[in-house]
């Protein structure tokens, strides 16, 4: 019992040190991390999350579900919220090591296979953008020990196991804070829906505790986001099942599924071993626990391919499932050399796969998070100076990425960040931005900013770079624009309006 405590232990430790040092090595957040920081500042303030933003789109009301703003504003009280920020993320990640090795022991019951599936989650290169506070790092460690949970309440249905009740009751506890945490929690559903009729196309039985534990955790789940999106379902209709994202930019946002973009940000060992233990459980092995992994992997392909999760959200998940089968494929692995004359060959298998998931998962994992789309520190400067030297009603002009950044240390009004829902004028809106940074015209552009009351125009690298711009945009002239900073960044503001003729 000791040896597995052990070699868990030491994985969770040294994938959270690696992770806490490469989070560290770079100072910003990825763009959408500071819509989470204003939220958990705001909860320490006044213990309500931001639900009317005096600043997103010059000022909206917002729709999100808020537990992982309050589990880091629980933390932010005996720590300063940038470092929370930093740590808490890779510790909730870094927990998938353990998950992982408790579910593929749970399946295989090998307990090298379960070792190598934990060290494989740790270092999976899709989930080391180590500076992304985000709510994905709550919703894949839940949804996991939710997987866990159930396949101990099926196994306990079989088995008439006195801890049942216990494993249901802690199951409903965990679902319900999914349900809070992202309405992601769909893929659980969805994957037991399909697990449940391959189950019975292959005449397996359903006891009725797992049929329960299913319809429960349907109604709470419906309850839970009706609750919290009521109002965004009746204002936007079909659009918000795509989260009212404008149209001009849903490719980017739902990319088609890449196969060569999975193979990096998966890694191709894990993802060439998953593909063949798929195939051997369903055609050949017809395994009822890897029917559940399997089903979920269905359910997050469904969903992927009707553009109701972003490509990276379900690369993230399908990753930690392959990690999981991978314990399967390395005990087929083992077994062939069993049943083979070069059985000796054996006590090489260990250490040339550690070799090949260093060279295929580890050097991959490293270079993700040294590459991080993050703000450089030039840049978030000239946030602040917009802050220190603007009057406070002011909107600013920059990108959709960079719209956290003037809300969150600019501290002033944006015209659009990456926030969708319950925005009536989105797509307007999106195409005044794409204007203002491509436009030759200087009174299209001025007759743009007047609608938004746009003051201040921030052109960043990373602007430049978006639209293909050598220098600043073609409308800006010394006579309507005045240069107020020049770094790396350069912030101008505008001097002439339009007036009648």
């Amino acid at each position: 019992m000791k040896k597995p405590i052990l070699v868990v232990g030491g994985i969770f430790v040294g994938v959270l040190l690696i992770r806490l040092i490469l989070a560290f090595m770079v100072p910003e957040f990825t763009y959408e991390s500071y819509f989470h920081l204003r939220q958990v500042e705001h909860i320490l303030e006044t213990g309500l999350p931001f639900y009317q933003d005096p600043l997103s789109y010059g000022g909206r009301e917002l729709a999100f579900l808020p537990l992982f703003h309050y589990l880091a504003a629980l933390f932010s009280l005996f720590l300063p919220v940038t470092l929370v920020a930093k740590i808490l993320p890779n510790l909730l990640t870094a927990l998938l090591v353990p998950i992982t090795y408790l579910i593929s022991k749970k399946i295989t019951e090998h307990e090298t296979g379960s070792f190598i599936a934990a060290f494989i989650a740790g270092f999976l290169p899709i989930l080391y953008f180590t500076n992304g506070f985000v709510v994905n790092t709550l919703f894949l460690p839940l949804i996991f020990i939710s997987i866990y949970l159930y396949l101990n309440i099926e196994e306990g249905a079989k088995k008439n196991d006195p801890k049942l009740m216990k494993y249901i009751y802690i199951y409903a506890t965990i679902f319900f804070i999914l349900c809070l945490t992202s309405p992601l929690a769909a893929i659980m559903l969805i994957g037991l829906g399909i697990y449940t009729l391959l189950s019975l196309l292959e005449g397996k039985k359903i006891h009725r505790e797992e049929v329960e534990v299913m319809l429960f955790s349907v109604f709470l789940y419906v309850w839970v986001q009706f609750l919290f999106f009521k109002k965004s379902l009746l204002q936007e209709g079909i659009s918000f099942v795509w989260q009212n994202i404008p149209s001009n930019i849903i490719a980017q946002y739902f990319p088609k599924f890449s196969l060569g973009v999975a193979l990096v940000l998966v890694s191709i060992i894990p993802f060439l071993a998953g593909a063949v233990v798929v195939y051997r459980s369903l055609f050949h092995l017809k395994s009822q626990e890897s029917f559940l992994l399997i089903s979920l992997v269905i359910a997050t392909s469904l969903l992927t391919w009707l553009r109701l999760i972003r490509f990276r959200q379900s690369l993230a998940f399908f990753s930690v499932v392959l990690a999981i089968l991978f314990a399967a494929f390395y005990q087929d692995i083992e077994r062939y050399f069993q049943k083979t004359k070069i059985s000796h060959f054996q006590k090489y298998l260990l250490p040339v796969t550690l070799f090949i998931l260093l060279l295929s998962t580890v050097l991959p994992a490293i270079n993700t998070a040294l590459l991080q789309d993050t703000p450089s520190t030039e840049e978030v400067e000239a946030f602040i100076w917009i802050n220190e030297n603007t009057p406070p009603s002011t909107t600013v002009l920059a990108t959709l990425d960079e719209g956290h950044l003037v809300t969150y240390y600019g501290k002033r009004k944006n015209l659009i960040d990456d926030r969708f829902m319950l925005v009536d004028d989105v797509e307007t809106r999106f195409q005044s931005l794409t204007s203002l940074y491509t436009t030759r015209f200087q009174t299209e552009a001025m007759e743009i900013a007047s609608r938004y009351n746009i003051e201040y125009f921030i052109l960043t690298p990373s602007a430049k770079e978006k639209y293909q711009l050598k220098r600043e945009m073609s409308y800006i002239t010394r006579r309507c624009f005045e240069t107020v900073y020049q770094n790396e960044t350069t912030i101008f503001k505008l001097k002439c309006k339009l007036g009648p003729t």
